[in-house]
C-alpha cells in the first residue's frame, strides 16, 4: 500500500529567502499526517536541517544543491526516526539533539540543544527550550532574517481533505485538527499546556512577533503568523 495523497511528495520546496521545506507522510496515533522538515541555508554555503523527514536521493539531490549539511537538529526526543540515514549520508554534519536523546543514542547524537550553537548560526536562530515529557523537550527556533518561527511538535494546523483516509479524519477530529493553528491538543487533555516551561515558551514566541511561521505537522504560515500564534496561545503567555 503506498502513500496516501495529501501529505507531501519529499520535494524541496522554497518558502522564504533562505528557508525551505520538504514534506512527507508519516503515521502517528493510526493517523496520517504531513512531517515537515525545514531547511536554513547558513553564511558560507553551509546548510542545517530541522526535524530531518523521510529521505529519498531526490531530495538529498536538492539539498546538495543549497550548499553542505553542517548541522541536523532533531528539536525533540520524538523527532528522530530519520536520523540514521542521515547520519549515513552526511557523516560530517554536528547532530543536535536534546539530553533525553543523547543519553539513548549517544553514538548517533554529538550535541545537546542545551549546548552553544555554533557561531555560524547561533545569532541567525535563537531558541527556546519547552521541558517537559509530553511537550517532549522541545526546542523552538526563531529565524531572525525571516521572522519565521520554527516548530516540531508543540502547535499544529494540520486539516484532513476529501481524500484524507477514513481514520485519519476521525483522528483529526478527536485532535481538533481544522487547519487552525492550535496547541499540541494532547498537551490540553492532561493539563499540561499552563505548565511554567509552556508558558515562558510561549511568551518568548509573542515576544518574537514572527511574520512567518513552519510547523511539523501542518501548512507552513507565509504571513500574518503573530495573529495566529497570539489565537493559539490563548491565555498562556
Amino acid at each position: 500500500m503506498g502513500d496516501p495523497h495529501g501529505f507531501g511528495d519529499g520535494s524541496l520546496t522554497p518558502f522564504v529567502e533562505a528557508i525551505w521545506t520538504a514534506t512527507t507522510p508519516i503515521r502517528f496515533a493510526a493517523t496520517w499526517q504531513p512531517h515537515v522538515m525545514t531547511v536554513v541555508r547558513l553564511p558560507a554555503a553551509r546548510v542545517l536541517l530541522h526535524s530531518p523527514c523521510r529521505p529519498s536521493n531526490a531530495l538529498y539531490d536538492a539539498i546538495a544543491q543549497l550548499g553542505t549539511v553542517s548541522d541536523v537538529i532533531a528539536p525533540n526526543w520524538f523527532h528522530d526516526l530519520y536520523l540514521d540515514a542521515y547520519r549515513a549520508r552526511y557523516p560530517e554534519a554536528t547532530f543536535w539533539a536534546p539530553a533525553f536523546l543523547k543519553r539513548q543514542r549517544p553514538a548517533l547524537i554529538d550535541r545537546v540543544l542545551d549546548s552553544e550553537p555554533p557561531a555560524s548560526w547561533s545569532g541567525l536562530l535563537p531558541s527556546v527550550r519547552v521541558a517537559g515529557l509530553l511537550t517532549f523537550d522541545e526546542r523552538i527556533f526563531y529565524h531572525v532574517p525571516t521572522r519565521t518561527l520554527i516548530v516540531a511538535d508543540l502547535l499544529m494546523n494540520a486539516r484532513a481533505t476529501p481524500d484524507t483516509p477514513f481514520f485519519t479524519k476521525l483522528g483529526y477530529r478527536l485532535f481538533r485538527l481544522d487547519g487552525s493553528l492550535r496547541v499540541f491538543p494532547v498537551l490540553a487533555w492532561f493539563g499540561q499546556s499552563r505548565r511554567p516551561a509552556v508558558r515562558a515558551a510561549a511568551r518568548a514566541m509573542l515576544q518574537w512577533n514572527p511574520e512567518r511561521l513552519i510547523v511539523g505537522h501542518g501548512t507552513p504560515i507565509a504571513q500574518g503568523a503573530a495573529a495566529q500564534l497570539r489565537a493559539a496561545l490563548g491565555s498562556l503567555a
